[in-house]
């Protein structure tokens, strides 16, 4: 009766949250700071971003900056996006644990576009300009007991657009946080809230550009999270959620579910295969993982597919973590 009650519980509960994604309204992507709110890791991409309470990984900081805090081990991580539009998006990090309750993440996120054809007042070709988009983040997470964690993200970001010295320069440089708290109320789930950007902000002097340039401040819009991570009574498969509001009044809904298939013992949950499924704001998202051994290295491949937001076209991105102890 108990396993029935449960089954109806679970179905239950995927069906309110299938709902919740559809009913969104509202996009941030037109504000400052738009590169650092498109998701990180083929992981979590994967489950439309629903992550704030998911399992705690080498991207999971980005999420919730307090889940560093329950890491198992060092590891080391890359990701690659494959964009339309001649994007780019990639991140190498750095995350561990430290003893006896606290965690650290150090990562940069690399974010523009392909250099593109300048043209003067006359419609003349005069060179190439170029884009990019950085970020630098510092994570710091403690555990208060065995169930509970806080954590806190400091990043640096600047921005630099160039045609190569010919006419202009222009730059922006910012300092943002995030903050975080993970709970672990049952073995089965976890519970999460968080707040990004607030007090984000690139701030630049355009007076080398414009005969009356002056400084500019392009402030981020916050982003007030809260979500869970639920394991359902099949063990394989798992169910996150997420729900978003932001200081523009914009409110969003993510889903993410994940199967695991463990391979060999039970207890070594490194080697795995993983299907992934989700809804990011009406979004869908898809993507595959496995977890093996590598010249003794614990590695996890993963691997999201992100269907077209407003016509852009899908995006490809892959994720790989080297675990090193």
């Amino acid at each position: 009766m108990k396993k029935q009650i449960h089954s109806v519980l679970c179905a239950g509960l995927a069906s309110v949250l299938i709902l919740f994604s559809f009913a969104s309204a509202g996009e941030n992507g037109g504000y400052a700071g738009s590169f650092l709110r498109m998701g990180l890791g083929a992981p979590s991409l994967a489950q439309g971003n629903a992550t704030i309470a998911g399992t705690p990984n080498a991207y999971s900081f980005y999420y919730n900056p307090a889940s560093v805090a329950f890491l198992d081990g060092k590891v080391a991580s890359l990701s690659y996006s494959f964009l339309t539009l001649d994007r780019r998006f990639n991140y190498i990090g750095f995350a561990m644990p430290i003893k006896p309750a606290a965690g650290f993440s150090l990562g940069w996120i690399n974010s523009g576009n392909a250099d593109f054809p300048g043209y003067n007042s006359l419609g003349e070709e005069y060179g190439q300009i170029s884009h990019s988009l950085n970020a630098v983040y510092f994570s710091f997470a403690r555990k208060f007991g065995k169930r509970v964690s806080v954590g806190l993200s400091v990043k640096y970001m600047w921005e630099r657009i160039n045609d190569g010295g010919v006419s202009f320069d222009y730059s922006s440089t910012g300092v943002g946080w995030d903050v975080g708290i993970y709970y672990r109320p049952l073995d089965n789930l976890t519970l999460a809230v968080m707040v990004q950007d607030a007090g984000s902000k690139f701030k630049a002097s355009t007076t080398e550009i414009f005969e009356r340039g002056g400084t500019t401040t392009d402030y981020f819009p916050a982003l007030y999270r809260a979500g869970l991570r639920y394991e359902t009574f099949w063990k394989w498969l798992v169910i996150n959620y997420t729900f978003e509001a932001s200081s523009k009044l914009q409110y969003k809904h993510f889903i993410g579910l994940e199967s695991r298939y463990i391979i060999g013992e039970k207890k070594d949950g490194d080697k795995f295969l993983a299907l992934r499924a989700g809804m990011s704001n009406g979004t869908f998202t898809a993507g595959a993982g496995m977890g093996f051994q590598l010249f003794k290295i614990i590695s996890h491949l993963d691997y999201a597919f992100v269907s077209s937001v407003v016509d852009e076209g899908s995006s490809h991105i892959f994720s790989w973590q080297f675990y090193l102890n």
